[in-house]
């Protein structure tokens, strides 16, 4: 370990030309495939919303989702001005750091003292990950932040001895953080490590390093809370930690134990059974040698990513492991190949195993590929609905699920967003219309648009596979006790005073009623009593002691004639008569979505 550090004050060695050569290679055969992963379409929620933040940035709106990424949205805004379009614009950036990862890679390697044939093992290693590979040709930020990161940890340890290099890194570790600020977590041992060679060379240059990274990540995020608004931009980013604490972390009462999650974030991250289990023995090889032999270049990688694994463990989403994984995956490249050397011992055996678990990986992936090459079922539905839908005339009910891709695709259409549990509501009578939802439908004329599962299943984040546009062929009728439609922008609602009644269309046999319902518990002087019966027989009742209720009820219904709905509250409020506003209707409950469909 003492001569690694010494080390670190001298120049890796030269590289022979047949050695550069061989780089070389690698990066042009990597960098080449890289276009087979290029993605026709988008495909998931977040593209949709980095797509969007181009346009307009708000952050509170998540466009794109907090905390900004503002950097990132910053550099595919300069690239579409080339005149390349949104989903392009930031395919680009992912296609530019994904054909950069041998050299960049290869580069950190080189300045962790790691041999030659050890290094280009785990560059190639880290270009052919499978979920590397995959999402390079996407349409997120994962790939260039992963790879700007690597960049600014290898210029670290380089100014280990030159001070030009380790203001270099300093610069683009900021520049990563505004890209994702995970970067700043991990650049901060290398940085350590960097900064003590140069404090007793010069604290200026210390001095400004530290200053470029405050400032770079200040300016980048102070930019995004002043274009979002600065209260509206603490409020956002306070909602979504508030939203992973209930949801995704290990907080989360709906989150398996973290001994269950442990294999989605650290061996099957993509489900490839004999690729993970190859892969996390070696990487197990690795780790227990290095910790037992102080071995210095591994035990500084593990010093630099370990933390953020933990924590994206401890926090994130398991669901799209795949994806965040990226972020340490130069970690467990660096382990694999380094296992491998400790095993082979000759160089050329140790570059003919890292190939053939590179051919491994190659023919795995390659069937995910392929798949993505064509149109994704959300654009495919969109396309559908704007092709067979006249705007002029048809109301589009969005699942909430699709509501980015309504909102970009479908911008001159009238949308109706519609809340998780509530299928399409008629608002009026006999309104033509559409319902776009992810998930198949089987009703009649419905179009169900699907991606095959196969092996693209188990590279990317299990949703979207799946979508469909099914007619709303009759609506339900408001009738006595209702008052007119009301809304703002894509959301409406109806309120009701102390009964109302509605006809909703023949169901033969078995069905659905779901109601979303707003209680103006504010204005009561107690929680309301309420009762839904369905001709003429009560089908629910319950207290409503919550502003907002959702109920979903399964009924018998009539399918020779329409059916009978009434709604019925005991507390009602006049908000004029309260010196609550000037209006003097008699309101009970508002009607957000009512959702009528078959059991089956």
């Amino acid at each position: 370990m003492r001569d690694w550090w010494r080390s670190l004050e001298r120049a890796p060695e030269s590289l022979s030309p047949r050695q550069r050569l061989a780089v070389i290679a690698a990066t042009v055969a990597a960098a080449v495939s890289r276009i087979f992963a290029l993605a026709r379409t988008p495909w998931d929620w977040d593209e949709l919303l980095f797509m969007q933040a181009l346009d307009h940035f708000d952050v509170a709106k998540h466009r794109p989702h907090p905390p900004g990424f503002p950097l990132y949205i910053l550099a595919a805004k300069v690239i579409r001005k080339s005149g390349i379009g949104d989903f392009h614009a930031l395919q680009v950036l992912s296609l530019l750091g994904a054909v950069v990862i041998v050299p960049a890679m290869f580069f950190l390697c080189r300045e962790l003292r790691m041999r030659f044939s050890t290094a280009l093992s785990a560059s190639l290693l880290l270009a052919f990950f499978p979920n590397v590979w995959f999402y390079g040709g996407a349409a997120f930020s994962d790939v260039p932040a992963m790879v700007l990161i690597v960049t600014s940890i290898a210029l670290l340890l380089a100014g280990c001895r030159d001070g030009r290099a380790y203001l270099g890194g300093a610069v683009l570790l900021g520049i990563s953080a505004g890209f994702r600020p995970q970067a700043l977590l991990i650049g901060c041992t290398p940085m350590l490590i960097a900064t003590w060679f140069q404090l007793r060379r010069s604290i200026a240059r210390v001095a400004i390093a530290v200053a470029a990274i405050v400032a770079i990540a200040a300016i980048s995020y102070g930019a995004a809370a002043w274009l979002t608004g600065w209260t509206q931009y603490r409020e956002a980013l306070a909602l979504h930690r508030d939203y992973i604490a209930r949801i995704d972390s290990f907080r989360s009462a709906v989150r398996p134990p973290l001994w269950r999650v442990f294999d989605d974030f650290f061996v099957m991250p993509y489900h490839a059974p004999p690729i993970n289990a190859i892969l996390a023995v070696l990487a197990l090889i690795s780790t227990v040698a290095s910790l037992v032999r102080r071995r210095a270049a591994v035990l500084t990688a593990l010093a630099a990513f370990g933390p953020f694994c933990i924590f994206a463990w401890l926090i994130l989403d398991r669901f799209s492991a795949s994806r965040f994984s990226i972020a340490y995956a130069p970690l467990i490249a660096i382990l694999v190949a380094d296992a491998l050397a400790l095993i082979s011992r000759r160089a050329a055996i140790e570059l003919a195993c890292s190939g053939a678990i590179v051919a491994m990986m190659i023919v795995w992936t390659w069937p995910a590929l392929r798949e993505v090459r064509s149109v994704a079922p959300p654009v495919a539905a969109v396309d559908w609905i704007r092709n067979h839908a006249d705007p002029r005339v048809s109301v589009i009910y969005v699942d909430i699920r699709m509501i980015p891709f309504a909102e970009w695709y479908l911008p001159e259409y009238r949308l109706r967003f519609l809340s998780e549990s509530a299928p399409p509501a008629g608002w009026t009578i006999r309104q033509p219309g559409y319902y776009l939802r992810e998930g198949g439908s089987p009703v009649a004329h419905a179009e169900n648009f699907v991606r095959p599962s196969g092996r693209l299943w188990d590279v990317a984040r299990r949703r979207y596979f799946e979508v469909s546009v099914r007619p709303i062929a009759e609506a339900v009728a408001f009738g006595d006790g209702w008052y007119s439609e009301e809304g703002s922008g894509a959301q409406a609602w109806r309120w009701m005073g102390a009964r109302a009644h509605a006809a909703l269309p023949p169901i033969n046999g078995d069905a659905y009623l779901t109601l979303a319902l707003y209680v103006p518990l504010d204005a009561l002087p107690s929680p309301p009593d309420v009762i839904i019966r369905l001709n003429g027989a009560i089908v629910d009742q319950f207290r409503a002691s919550a502003n907002r209720v959702e109920r979903k009820v399964a009924v018998r219904a009539r399918g020779d004639t329409t059916n009978d709905l009434l709604i019925e509250t005991d507390r009602v409020v006049t908000p004029a008569a309260q010196h609550r506003g000037g209006d003097r209707r008699t309101l009970g409950l508002r009607l957000n979505s009512i959702g009528w469909m078959p059991a089956r």
